[in-house]
């Protein structure tokens, strides 16, 4: 990888991601038995996105339950208290720090990107536009398809059926491959999102988190509070050299020290550990504090 996109202390942030993955998915031995963990604290949810059905996870994802609380649970539609105030309450608190460092596809990207094979691309034309597609796909595939199932009298969660790539990587693939069961109701559903799910991860050696930029909707729901959110990175112009140092590591493709409210920053903290003024800091707490 070019030197110049190496940042010190970028180990410390992959072993938190590392130990968030199996904080959230702690039933490592589940994925040599072809069954899902149907513990009590499956009906809580996690913050990142850690899908459901991954034999391991010990926590519902959000995007998942937000699509099945709409229909009630296949009992009628309801309006999902539980999921979006849970939503409001991390994106308050955490905002897109989450994606950063508690998401376990956001880690399977960063390893990706890291592997010395063809050059990295860090932006492209037009490549703002396909940043809008995340918020397509809330409100289209997360919101209006399910309600509209839901009017039907089914439940589909279609984010989960015909993109989310996390369950196809950390549920669908496990599941497949030591459940006999499922080897023989194996469908196009299924290869379909084995493709979403290789496009993607071969993006990835291309350009650092295809998925966050351009697709994920909870990246989508917590890039709208990081205006707020408590935790939030400051800048202090008055001691930056505008080197551009920042905007060259940035995993989101993004200037920092123009964008730092942005709702595409993920509070990584490479942008800060690579300024070589200390102009620019990852906190928490109060703006201006």
């Amino acid at each position: 990888m070019d030197k110049a996109k190496r940042v010190k202390g970028e180990w410390k942030r992959l072993t938190v991601q590392a130990a968030a993955f199996l904080l959230q998915n702690p039933k490592l031995n589940r994925f040599f038995l072809g069954t899902i963990e149907q513990g009590k604290t499956k009906s809580v949810c996690v913050p990142g996105l850690n899908c459901y059905s991954c034999p391991a996870a010990i926590g519902a994802c959000p995007i998942g339950s937000l699509q099945a609380s709409i229909s009630g649970g296949y009992k009628k539609i309801a309006f999902p208290f539980y999921v979006l105030g849970f939503l409001v309450l991390f994106g308050l608190t955490l905002g897109r720090w989450i994606c950063g460092w508690l998401c376990p596809f956001g880690w399977v990207q960063d390893l990706i990107y890291k592997v010395p094979f063809f050059k990295k691309i860090r932006t492209f034309p037009y490549e703002r536009v396909l940043r809008w597609l995340k918020y397509a796909v809330l409100g289209v595939l997360v919101i209006g398809m399910p309600l509209y199932s839901a009017l039907k009298g089914v439940l589909v969660p279609w984010f989960c059926k015909l993109i989310c790539p996390s369950g196809t990587l950390f549920g669908g693939i496990p599941l497949v491959l030591t459940n006999p069961n499922l080897q023989g109701q194996i469908g196009f559903a299924f290869w379909w999102k084995i493709g979403v799910l290789l496009a993607i991860l071969l993006l990835s050696l291309l350009i650092s988190r295809p998925f966050c930029r351009y697709l994920c909707p909870l990246g989508a729901i917590y890039g709208c509070f990081n205006r707020i959110a408590l935790v939030h990175l400051d800048y202090k112009s008055e001691t930056c050299v505008t080197c551009g140092r920042c905007e060259t590591v940035c995993p989101m493709g993004i200037d920092p020290i123009k964008q730092f409210n942005s709702a595409e920053c993920i509070r990584c903290g490479r942008c800060a550990r690579a300024c070589p003024k200390d102009s620019l800091h990852v906190r928490f707490g109060l703006r201006g504090k």
